[in-house]
């Protein structure tokens, strides 16, 4: 139970929530289903509340969320209910302001640093963050440490998929109306080993790059260019060294209608490589289902690495409904070999169609369908037989974000 008082002039307190359930139907999703297996039909839900405090010193927000499959629990349990963000943010000056404790971060399109907001339980961040804004510069640093639990000396940290510590430098700033550069450089720590003598060594993973970005309403045409350089050890015993480019160019011919056509390379390591090196890009802490195809077959980049054609027909639509046709072609950018079997580089297609429907400012339908186009190449990386279903995905997706209190404008 909440409980609050209405503020004085100059604090402004938001209690919202968000409600999502989605029903899937999986049949090949991420992987060709065998023929010997059934496709599934499953509901997830996501539900969140939370409770936003500004004043002319502070900001706060607070998230609470449970994630649950449905008839993953009996009638009398409950599911995940855990907090999602809780963090303060304290203003030190114009423009100049100190953030701590656990946050979402989106950063661009969010490519390495994303919300992940169609995940059932998003990302989210330990980090005190120096945050520096005005009309055309801003600027995040920010720097994480992490211990698995309250403890006296340094122990083994094992927490899956996690730094040690993290340090990140994002700058973004307006060039002209509508073009903005963005830079982002980070350097995460992860343990060495677990034995004490290695308890206090870490070996680093560096990513530095940046994109530029020109949108501007009144013009048709849009682009985004992408480039990031990675270095250091994705290992104790392998170096690093990879990186990914990308570019969007989007034009709007019409009030309903438009066309993107992109690339997407990350590099990858060739089986003549050493095995103390590599040339893999790692996608870090981003979104995997806005990229590569909402199937996921590639949410982790095979050590090929990938390349990704795609070309967006979209329907931005004057009233309630939008609509997105993508066509992705997938190659390996580095040759592969799995199981003694050379793998072809041509590794698939994939299709995907996404229907949007706002009922209100508060709720929204989205319906999707997508189907995987196989070859060898797909088969072999992903062990599958030539006796499997001709892959699909369907989903439909209900989103409603009610606003229960705000406070009263001040007139």
């Amino acid at each position: 139970m909440l409980f609050f008082s209405v503020p004085s002039k100059g604090q402004d307190i938001l209690i919202d929530g968000e409600f999502r359930p989605r029903f899937e139907y999986r049949n090949g999703f991420k992987s060709p289903l065998a023929d010997s297996l059934k496709p599934v039909g499953i509901g997830l839900q996501r539900t969140r509340l939370g409770a936003n405090y500004k004043s002319n010193a502070i900001i706060a927000q607070f998230t609470m969320q449970d994630s649950r499959i449905y008839g993953a629990t009996d009638l009398k349990q409950t599911a995940s209910l855990g907090i999602y963000e809780a963090y303060a943010e304290l203003l030190l000056m114009q423009g100049l302001s100190v953030k701590v404790g656990r946050q979402g971060l989106q950063y661009e399109d969010g490519r390495l640093f994303s919300t992940a907001p169609w995940s059932n339980t998003g990302n989210a961040h330990d980090l005190a963050m120096l945050k520096y804004n005005n009309s055309s510069f801003q600027a995040n640093l920010a720097f994480g440490y992490g211990n698995k639990n309250d403890i006296l000396s340094e122990s083994v940290y094992d927490v899956s998929g996690m730094y040690k510590d993290i340090s990140i430098l994002w700058m973004k700033k307006t060039i002209l109306n509508g073009l903005n550069l963005s830079l982002l450089g980070t350097q995460e720590g992860f343990q060495e080993g677990t034995t004490a003598a290695l308890l206090k060594n870490l070996y680093h993973r560096n990513t530095i790059g940046g994109t530029l970005e020109l949108k501007n309403d009144s013009i048709p045409l849009s682009f985004l260019l992408t480039a990031y350089t990675q270095s250091g050890k994705s290992s104790v015993s392998t170096n690093l060294d990879a990186y990914l480019l990308a570019f969007r160019v989007n034009n709007k011919f019409s009030s309903s209608f438009g066309l993107s056509l992109g690339t997407d390379y990350y590099s990858g390591t060739s089986p003549e490589t050493a095995s103390t090196e590599n040339h893999t890009f790692n996608k870090l802490y981003g979104v995997n289902h806005l990229f590569n195809g909402f199937m996921e077959y590639w949410a982790t980049l095979p050590k090929g690495g990938l390349i990704d054609y795609l070309a967006i027909v979209s329907y931005p639509g004057k009233s309630k409904l939008s609509a997105d046709l993508t066509l992705h072609h997938f190659l390996l950018a580095k040759q592969m070999i799995v199981d003694k079997l050379q793998v072809k580089r041509n590794i698939g297609s994939e299709l995907d169609l996404v229907f949007n429907y706002k009922l209100t400012k508060e709720a929204a339908i989205q319906l999707g369908y997508c189907s995987y186009f196989t070859t060898d190449g797909t088969r072999t990386l992903k062990k599958a037989s030539q006796d499997s279903h001709s892959p699909q995905y369907a989903y439909l997706m209900f989103t409603i974000k009610p606003q229960f209190f705000e406070t009263p404008e001040v007139k």
